[in-house]
């Protein structure tokens, strides 16, 4: 109903018609009206809209002059920057009571949402009494965040709370967020590893004498016993030490010892040995490992009761096979293995024979090992593209992320998706790029597939709860209801 008129004559019915609407009960007195009672009714204490029947005496002298313009509302006009707003918090205790709400928002004045989870405003279903929203403005939903975020509501009806809308403005929702795009695979390159704390642990100054037989780890079991022919047991050969630096006096072969180059390190030794040297290495990854026994006196048939070499690796001087990469590798007179090793950790290798048979654990000619510091390490895909968030309440619609590169042979991350414009819904993330490479399964898996893209995010409505709206007007809606 409308206020009553400004100026003129105004009827006690005008009044009644006003307060009590259809009541038409002559018999009421004019003191019935006082703002306060049960007819013109007071705003509560947390009831911040405007009484549009403010200036009616609560006592005392009251005429009909009193109520020109006035009409039985509480009303709440909206300026710019009224973001997040409820019924229920406007209105206070007055929300559920059986009295006339109204809404306004101006020609060129905006309300909307910050937050996608929150509508530009909401009617709580605890709502009681007429509501009217006239919208000459603009209502506009939160969009959604970045990375397929749901863009939110202008305006949200709950329950079954009746609403008349008078849309002669825009009514529109947040648009969506874009979607992540997928992270790279990850792929796998070629590298090499740097060889410190190279120790010869068998020879001087650690040994005695420079000879490898004179030193080794307690827990290597090894003593060949016996003479030629049975054994093939021979005397100690000369030893170089490393890299021939530290021959033993009268060295007949300083080929014989630990010799490092920047893509390996070895050892070579002939008879009794065993080689006993630590290292560290600074690249987690898995290494290869090689040996190999000649073959000694072809010609008598006694290969089978010489041996095979033996390598045990171990992260501790005085017991096997402890931590990381520790274990007893070989099977055969020429063999290679992967060891996994962490970085910067110390080993401890130990190379000897082992066989069966009549003076076991023997060799004659030469034994030797090898690890190479060529290994293939993981590489980290590039970085997923951000999706863009969706247009909203003083928002732009954000544009796709680029995906980032990754590390050698990794796949590059997948573009992000752009967010939706008002109403609209975000786009999808491409996909990570596979990365590629040599298959590893240590320090981690590699090559791997990219991510899959993230999912756009929807849009939000323009209006949620719109069987409980009756609307008119010219304006329009931007994005669906529901």
């Amino acid at each position: 109903m409308a206020a009553l008129q400004a100026s003129g004559a105004i009827s006690f019915q005008d009044i009644e018609e006003q307060y009590t609407p259809g009541s038409n009960l002559p018999s009421r007195t004019l003191t019935e009206f006082y703002l306060g009672g049960s007819l013109v009714r007071a705003n509560a204490g947390n009831n911040s809209s405007t009484n549009m029947s403010a200036g009616v005496p609560a006592s005392g002298t009251i005429s009909f002059n009193d109520f020109y313009s006035k009409e039985r509302a509480f009303k709440k006009t909206f300026s710019d920057g009224n973001t997040n707003q409820s019924a229920n918090t406007i209105f206070g205790d007055d929300f559920a009571v059986d009295y006339p709400k109204q809404f306004a928002i101006g020609s060129g004045h905006t309300i909307g949402s910050t937050n996608p989870s929150n509508a530009a405003l909401t009617i709580e279903s605890n709502g009681v009494g007429s509501i009217t929203i006239t919208n000459e403005g603009s209502i506009e939903g939160a969009g959604g965040t970045a990375s397929g975020g749901t863009g939110g509501n202008a305006l949200e009806v709950a329950g079954s709370v009746a609403v008349t809308l008078v849309n002669n403005g825009t009514i529109k929702s947040g648009g969506g967020g874009g979607g992540a795009g997928g992270a790279g695979g990850a792929g796998s390159g070629t590298t090499t590893a740097t060889l410190s704390e190279f120790v010869d642990e068998a020879g001087s100054p650690y040994g005695s004498g420079n000879v490898p037989a004179n030193d080794k780890p307690p827990f290597v079991s090894y003593g060949p016993t016996g003479g030629y022919p049975n054994s093939l047991n021979w005397g100690d050969r000369k030893w170089g030490g490393i890299n021939g630096a530290n021959p033993q006096s009268g060295a007949v072969n300083t080929s014989w010892g630990l010799f490092t180059t920047s893509s390996l390190f070895r050892g070579l030794c002939s008879n009794k040995g065993p080689m006993w040297c630590s290292f560290k290495i600074n690249q987690s990854a898995t290494y290869t490992l090689s040996a190999n026994a000649s073959n000694v006196f072809p010609e008598n048939n006694y290969r089978a009761r010489y041996g095979q070499p033996q390598i045990d690796i171990s992260t501790s001087a005085s017991s096997a096979s402890q931590g990381q990469g520790g274990n007893l590798y070989g099977s055969g007179y020429n063999w290679s293995a992967g060891m996994n090793l962490s970085a910067n950790t110390t080993y401890y290798l130990t190379m000897y024979m082992t066989g069966s048979g009549a003076g076991t654990d023997f060799y004659y000619n030469d034994i030797s090992f090898s690890v190479s510091l060529s290994v293939n390490l993981p590489t980290t895909g590039g970085s997923a593209g951000a999706g863009g968030v969706g247009q909203g309440y003083n928002q732009s619609a954000g544009s796709a992320g680029s995906g980032g590169s990754g590390g050698t042979n990794a796949g590059t991350g997948g573009n992000g998706g752009a967010g939706g414009a008002f109403g609209a819904d975000g786009s999808a993330g491409s996909n990570g790029g596979d990365g590629s490479g040599t298959a590893i399964s240590y320090p981690s898996s590699a090559p791997s597939n990219g991510a899959s893209g993230g999912s756009a995010g929807t849009a939000g409505k323009s209006i949620q709860g719109f069987s409980n709206v009756t609307s008119s007007g010219s304006g329009s809606l931007t994005g669906g209801t529901a």
